[in-house]
């Protein structure tokens, strides 16, 4: 794979932290970029560091890398570029994560640990699956956000690298390099694409972007690498009759039911979840014995219709499809509301269960809606099952609006 190394005219610098614009670096592909150093993030205390570079014989400048953590909600001076991408913060969600990290250079002397100079910076990353494939994207952005020391070749000329790197179950199927200037003035990006090949039911991905520094000026040319990675994702095949695909299943989704789209679907799931206290969080099953038997149980052969066959339709909470289905409950009820003071009623004419107190919270409810809306609402859950890839076992969120 091709890198690049790039050069840069010199530019005066105080001695104090400072902006400073740069000239554009035209990078050369047909030199390949250094390999960073095989080497840890250097410590709190620079002149043990130091030392032991001392030791082995070398002297001059060294530098080593300190990545700093970033505050939610804060934006750093200087590094909005960079953070646009993330909005200001880390964020983690069921098929995106972006991460945000602020580091620092430190360049320093051998043997005695004393700081010259130093590049302050910010990296953020977007990696952004897909429900339907097992391909992905990771989008990476470098920004220098202020430099200090003396104009010195140990802090002008120094650049920064960056490639995709498979952590786990990946390929790379295309990417675009990062190599130029690490000096504020210069922001590089890179855009790379990741597969996973068919791994059986379930498994674990992971791919990154490492990137590390270079400088001939230095003791050691390049500095150790890092990686800016988002957690780890799983990827499926586990949905008969759909694509694989791959989500961050450490998140829990969320199946938000819209009350305009189906009324009196959403009107009973807001009955049992917000006036009788059922769970909102449920646990779906794929096992089709299971899923008979809690509609069996909700909904029995040969329960009362209502007198206009053909329009009404028997729907349960919590959903058949999980194991919090009602033939795990310990009862079912039958929802009746009368309000004295506005004559308000409304029964949900499960008439073979009962009415329970409302001290009877939990359970399971059943309660007779339009076929429309009970039909639109399962192909709503099916779809979210879907594109959230929720699998057996795994936990989501009911939530009406």
């Amino acid at each position: 794979m091709a890198r690049w190394k790039a050069g840069i005219a010199s530019v005066a610098l105080g001695l104090l932290a400072l902006l400073v614009p740069a000239t554009p670096v035209t990078a050369e592909p047909d030199k390949p970029a250094p390999e960073p150093a095989v080497s840890e993030e250097c410590g709190a205390d620079l002149k043990q560091h130091a030392a032991k570079l001392a030791a082995t014989g070398k002297s001059g400048t060294a530098t080593c890398i300190r990545k700093q953590a970033r505050k939610a909600d804060k934006d750093t001076t200087g590094a909005k570029i960079a953070a646009d991408i993330c909005g200001g913060s880390p964020t983690l969600a069921r098929t995106a994560a972006c991460v945000i990290e602020d580091g620092i250079l430190l360049i320093f002397t051998v043997p005695n640990g004393v700081v010259i100079g130093s590049i302050q910076f910010t990296v953020s990353s977007l990696t952004t699956l897909d429900y339907g494939s097992l391909q992905w994207s990771q989008s990476w952005h470098y920004q220098a956000n202020s430099v200090a020391g003396p104009a010195i070749p140990a802090v002008l000329d120094t650049f920064v690298y960056a490639e995709p790197e498979c952590l786990a179950s990946c390929t790379v199927s295309s990417s675009g390099l990062v190599g130029g200037s690490a000096l504020p003035g210069h922001v590089h990006s890179a855009t790379t694409y990741f597969a996973s090949p068919p791994g059986g039911y379930k498994w674990n991905a992971h791919g990154g972007m490492r990137y590390w520094f270079a400088n001939s000026a230095w003791v050691n040319p390049t500095s150790n690498a890092s990686i800016t990675a988002p957690a780890v994702h799983r990827c499926d095949d586990a949905l008969p009759g759909y694509n694989k695909g791959c989500v961050y299943d450490s998140v829990r989704p969320m199946h938000d039911v819209l009350s305009y789209r189906y009324p009196s679907y959403a009107y009973h799931l807001q009955l049992a979840i917000k006036h009788f206290k059922m769970t909102d969080v449920l646990t779906r099953t794929q096992n089709q014995t299971i899923i008979d038997n809690n509609y069996n149980t909700a909904c029995p052969p040969g329960h009362p219709k209502p007198t206009k066959p053909g329009t009404w339709s028997c729907d349960e909470y919590p959903f058949k499809s999980t194991y919090n289905g009602a033939y795990s409950q310990p009862y079912g009820r039958n929802i009746f509301i009368f309000n004295l003071s506005t004559g308000y009623e409304f029964n949900c004419g499960a008439s073979w269960l009962p009415v329970r107190a409302l001290s009877d919270s939990g359970g399971y409810s059943v309660c007779m809606i339009s076929l429309a809306d009970n039909a639109g609402g399962g192909s709503d859950l099916s779809s979210f099952y879907y594109k959230s890839r929720v699998l057996d076992g795994d936990q989501f969120q009911v939530r009406v609006i």
